[in-house]
């Protein structure tokens, strides 16, 4: 079993509890990745160029903080409990498996998201079409 689990969760704050519940549950830290945004692109820092043409204050723009994104391989399904038991204790918005992604695949976050998006797509194809007739909306 080689699968890799990438964990999406609200924010970057929570990093720290993210990376000791991985540790905790036996992961080695070659075994996974955690996407964080670099300093000059913190949200904090992002500006948008009427900001910075009129230099308005800070206060007066509202941005959204960036979601913390990990990624972790496992090799075992007792690691694999243990690492999903670990994302559900930190809040994870959303778990994504992926079987037999290597973590050296895993490090491109771009080749992630492309990945999630075709898989998203797909259910979305994939979901029976239905429709209401006037005398059905009538009954109700």
């Amino acid at each position: 079993m080689n699968y890799t689990i990438v964990g999406l969760f609200p924010s970057q704050e929570n990093i720290k509890e993210v990376t000791a519940g991985i540790e905790k549950s036996g992961i080695k830290d070659q075994d996974f990745i955690i996407y964080r945004t670099d300093q000059e692109n913190a949200p904090e820092v992002k500006k948008n160029f009427w900001d910075r043409l009129f230099k308005t204050s800070k206060a007066a723009v509202k941005i959204a903080p960036d979601h913390l994104i990990t990624s972790v391989s496992v090799k075992n399904a007792e690691e694999f409990k243990n690492v999903t038991k670990s994302f559900e204790d930190n809040k994870v918005v959303k778990i994504y498996e992926f079987k037999d992604m290597t973590i050296d695949e895993a490090k491109d976050l771009n080749y992630i998201k492309k990945i999630v998006e075709m898989r998203a797509k797909s259910h979305i194809y994939g979901m029976p079409e239905f429709s209401v007739s006037g005398t059905l909306m009538n009954e109700l």
